[in-house]
């Protein structure tokens, strides 16, 4: 069945992510980090893994949206156009905008090699550019990795079965990895930026598409059990994640337990959704979440005087509170012009470059508000 409408509860969760990295790159970009009172510190920590709740959006809605692809007639073009037109201008320009920052002064710049990479996407396969040129872009190049991979990917997990597979079968191995058991190398790719540390939480958002499916089957009573039950273990997840501050030896343990967290909060909006984070507010906070996501880290920096100049008048969390105030208000209209002037301009432009190999009545369909992956 082609998508057609956008999954409102999707959207939510996807600003509210944006916006919690937004919350967590305040409290520690700047340096010194911003007070924050010791029994707040793990929540606001924990806007780290707002990265981990995108990648399982991102598998979850990039299932939902494939039939819409395949129903184009070119489900390869359409997929793979739809993502860059999606994902590559608005990287490219503040891409252009990060290489004339890094030119001046006292940095040396970046190298013809780095910038290519960078242009193709593959700097995360590079040691020592992983970070990636754009501030915070390395998420971005993680996207876009899986990007590559997920047309096959989608045909060898189709079944739920085929899923739950390969997520147990991907923990397996980071336990393997964790406890030393296969090597130094399959070891370093639980670090921030390897493979094996995010792979899993993609793998649990193509869980979380199938046992939609299985929710969205049941009737609507014993579903919303089933998401009271679901929202409640993601909090405690979320919970136990944020408890892994004190832990001696965290690993990747936190990054995997907030995917969790994440899938089952997924499952649970998606049937009982609560009203005070699932809104017009929240899903227009989606909508603009990756001009939001790219860009804050450049608004923070140059917002630090104005942090300092806070701090001195008020300090510790309510000086915190005040600094990230100041930054949403800062941050929200820019990515709203930058949906509106970069990406909605390339979604458009895409539309219409696959509409003529379309069948009308798929043209018609995607003509509508798209509900895919961002």
């Amino acid at each position: 069945m082609v998508a057609k409408d956008r999954l409102q509860f999707l959207d939510a969760l996807r600003g509210l992510a944006a916006v919690y990295v937004v919350l967590f790159h305040v409290q520690s970009m700047p340096a010194p980090a911003l007070p924050v009172a010791a029994a707040w510190l793990p929540a606001v920590q924990m806007g780290a893994t707002g990265v981990a709740l995108f990648f399982v959006i991102s598998a979850f809605s990039l299932c939902y949206t494939m039939p819409r692809h395949h129903a184009s007639g070119r489900p390869l073009l359409s997929f793979y156009l739809h993502r860059f037109l999606r994902i590559a201008p608005l990287f490219y320009v503040l891409l252009m905008f990060s290489l004339f920052r890094d030119g001046r002064g006292d940095h040396p710049g970046h190298s013809w090699g780095e910038i290519a990479a960078n242009l193709s996407f593959t700097f995360n396969l590079f040691p020592g550019w992983e970070q990636g040129i754009v501030w915070a872009s390395w998420a971005v190049g993680v996207e876009m990795l899986f990007y590559a991979i997920f047309p096959a990917l989608y045909l060898l997990v189709g079944k739920p079965r085929s899923a739950w597979l390969l997520m147990v079968g991907l923990q397996v191995l980071v336990v393997l990895a964790w406890l030393g058991w296969l090597g130094p190398r399959m070891a370093a790719s639980l670090s921030d930026y390897g493979w094996l540390r995010h792979a899993p939480v993609f793998a649990m958002g193509l869980v979380a598409f199938h046992a939609f499916g299985a929710l969205s089957r049941l009737p609507a009573q014993r579903a919303r059990q089933w998401a009271h039950g679901l929202n409640l273990l993601g909090v405690l997840l979320l919970l136990l994640a944020a408890s892994a501050i004190w832990w001696p030896a965290a690993g990747p343990w936190q990054w995997q337990l907030s995917g969790m967290a994440y899938l089952c909060l997924l499952l649970g909006f998606s049937q009982c959704p609560p009203g005070w984070l699932v809104n017009r507010w929240t899903a227009w906070l989606g909508t603009v979440s990756y001009s939001l996501y790219l860009g804050h880290p450049i608004v923070i920096a140059v917002l630090g005087p104005v942090f300092a100049r806070v701090l001195e008048v008020q300090g510790g969390t309510l000086g915190y509170l005040l600094c990230a105030s100041i930054t949403l208000l800062v941050v929200l209209p820019l990515a709203a012009l930058g949906h509106r002037f970069v990406e909605a301009p390339m979604i458009r432009l895409g539309k219409r470059l696959l509409s003529p190999a379309m069948p009308l009545h798929t043209a018609a369909a995607n003509g509508q508000r798209d509900g895919g992956a961002r």
